[in-house]
């Protein structure tokens, strides 16, 4: 471990309290199964909790260093190809949108999966905010919201994570994208509204970068 390792459980509040809380209450009722009800699993998770907190900080700490690795991000493309509206506004009233589905953003304990109907991607005043309901269950994770203007983002497009499922990559600026995936919502009608808002939408599909 390197130091500065732990900066994301001292900064994660909420996580940090549910461990100083939590742990000690899971070991006092394995000890309690243990003594009480003569149940040997109980002992052997007690001595193995500290291998499985080493590993776990171990993997978060190797997500967060992917994370701010822009070498280690991988979208190439998959050769497929969304066809965008013939004619894209733009100008005039800004529009304005609101999608559900799933999300995939970077965090302080590495990238957060959330399952539809938590992910919410929303389009309104040239500003597109992907963001993750409810917000503790974000905040547990160190996810926040992501909320760009055109000129923030480097650029938007189609995705397409390993289960082949759909999605829309947000790549900010000199940062790790985030995606929202579409659960059934068409895919091109939400980038052509992205891109009749400015912002830099390609159209050639790439894979999920899980760094």
């Amino acid at each position: 471990m390197r130091r500065g390792d732990f900066d994301w459980l001292r900064s994660n509040r909420p996580l940090l309290i549910s461990q100083i809380v939590g742990t000690p209450l899971v070991v006092a009722w394995l000890l309690y199964a243990h003594f009480h009800a003569h149940e040997i699993f109980g002992l052997v998770i007690v001595l193995l909790l500290p291998v499985f907190a080493l590993a776990n900080v171990w993997m978060i700490s190797r997500a967060r260093r992917r994370l701010s690795d822009p070498s280690a991000r991988n979208e190439e493309l998959t050769g497929e190809s969304c066809t965008p509206a013939m004619h894209i506004p733009i100008g005039g009233s800004a529009p304005v949108g609101r999608w559900v589905g799933a999300a995939d953003l970077p965090g302080t304990l590495g990238r957060m999966n959330a399952s539809a109907p938590l992910g919410v991607l929303e389009l309104s005043d040239r500003l597109l905010t992907l963001r993750v309901r409810p917000r503790f269950l974000a905040s547990l994770f160190g996810a926040k919201p992501l909320v760009v203007s055109p000129e923030q983002v480097e650029a938007v497009f189609p995705a397409r994570g390993r289960l082949r499922y759909k999605a829309i990559g947000i790549r900010p600026i000199n940062q790790p994208p985030s995606y929202f995936l579409t659960v059934g919502a068409d895919r091109v009608a939400i980038l052509t509204a992205i891109a009749s808002a400015q912002f830099p939408v390609e159209w050639d599909e790439r894979r999920f970068s899980y760094a």
